[in-house]
């Protein structure tokens, strides 16, 4: 039987039903995650689903706390307005929302992004450029990152596109290409080598094996404090 690559479900635990995330992967075992983009399950391929919410279930306990806890992280949503912090690159942008009439792209000046907008009050249309502004900036940001770092493989740099993934920063597909979520442009510049370097990696093994950490040491030997650094802030940059 074959499953969908990338499905939402739902499953009851005890006190609580729940919407999850399941990506199945060229993979042998089950993995479990929680983060702010709630449950993510990884599994093989061919995995059934009454043994996936076995497995669930049997994490129950454990998966209803990591939920609660990342629920009391969870930051205020944002309202577009002067004044609020935009994370860039592990620094920060102050968000300035002026009135025009005359179509206008962002402009960053120092420590702040100045956004025109028709309606200073419009939260969505402001929204709409800013995301508009990161993405131009990660297409930029990442291909020459991209290209330095497959430079350490004597690889050319592969094709890549941005996607909107909000429980994976990079995938490498069995073609050969990489897809890097547009949101990982707000983390410092050692999470995004990491990221890249985990995802050129699998040019070379498609799998998690020893071999695999070996070529992403080799990529960037300092990746470890940086992997460590994603998997606790990275929900920070998830709040838009």
């Amino acid at each position: 039987m074959s499953y969908p690559r990338e499905e939402s479900r739902v499953i009851a635990l005890p006190g609580r039903v729940i919407t999850y995330t399941l990506v199945r992967r060229s993979r042998r075992s089950i993995r479990l995650k929680v983060d702010q983009a709630g449950l993510t399950v990884s599994a093989p391929p061919r995995e059934p689903y009454r043994h996936l919410e076995q497995v669930i279930r049997e994490r129950g306990h454990w998966i209803l706390e990591k939920l609660k806890e990342m629920e009391a992280r969870r930051l205020p949503p944002r309202r577009w307005r002067s004044g609020e912090a935009l994370p860039l690159l592990g620094e920060s942008l102050e968000l300035i929302v002026y009135a025009t009439h005359t179509r206008a792209e962002p402009i960053r000046t120092a420590s702040r992004l100045w956004v025109g907008v028709p309606d200073a009050n419009d939260g969505e249309a402001v929204k709409l450029q800013v995301v508009s502004w990161y993405r131009r900036l990660a297409t930029q940001e990442f291909t020459g990152r991209i290209a330095r770092l497959a430079a350490r493989l004597a690889l050319k740099p592969p094709p890549f596109r941005l996607s909107e993934a909000r429980t994976t920063w990079g995938v490498c597909t069995p073609e050969g290409r990489l897809r890097l979520s547009w949101r990982l442009i707000k983390a410092p510049p050692e999470q995004i080598d990491y990221v890249i370097a985990h995802e050129l990696a699998h040019l070379r093994h498609m799998n998690h094996s020893p071999a695999f950490w070996e070529t992403v040491a080799a990529i960037y030997p300092d990746y470890r404090p940086h992997a460590e650094a994603l998997e606790r802030d990275g929900h920070l940059y998830h709040t838009f």
